[in-house]
């Protein structure tokens, strides 16, 4: 499959966002601020733990086998797919930072708004 041009992943990263702030609107109607900060607390979580964990096997902690067969498969590959690995893994790596940063963003304004408003009285 082919990567996406500049105008599609701007045009996907323009309905990711509109999306996100689409939810944090509906979790501010029906909650309140808090709503918001949750989303973005939930939105946050996920990216972060994205970015840490990558395209590697997710398991306990006891599993050395597991991690061993990912890595000993990407061990013997040539520079050139190695290239293309690293290139495919930094497009993602900034969907995941957009997303982390949104998500900062929408806890920072929903929880500073829900305190400001509960607590500035």
């Amino acid at each position: 499959m082919r990567p996406p041009r500049s105008r599609e992943r701007l045009l996907i990263r323009a309905i990711a966002c509109a999306g996100l702030i689409g939810l944090a609107w509906l979790a501010q109607q029906a909650i309140g601020w808090i709503g918001v900060g949750l989303i973005g607390l939930f939105t946050l979580f996920v990216a972060v733990r994205y970015e840490l964990e990558g395209n590697l096997p997710v398991g306990p902690q006891m599993t050395p086998d597991l991690y061993a067969s990912q890595f000993g498969k990407h061990g013997p590959e040539h520079a050139a797919e190695r290239a293309g690995r690293r290139h495919e893994w930094a497009g993602q790596l900034s969907a995941a930072r957009l997303a982390a940063g949104l998500g900062a963003l929408l806890a920072l304004v929903g929880f500073g708004f829900f305190f400001m408003l509960e607590f500035g009285q």
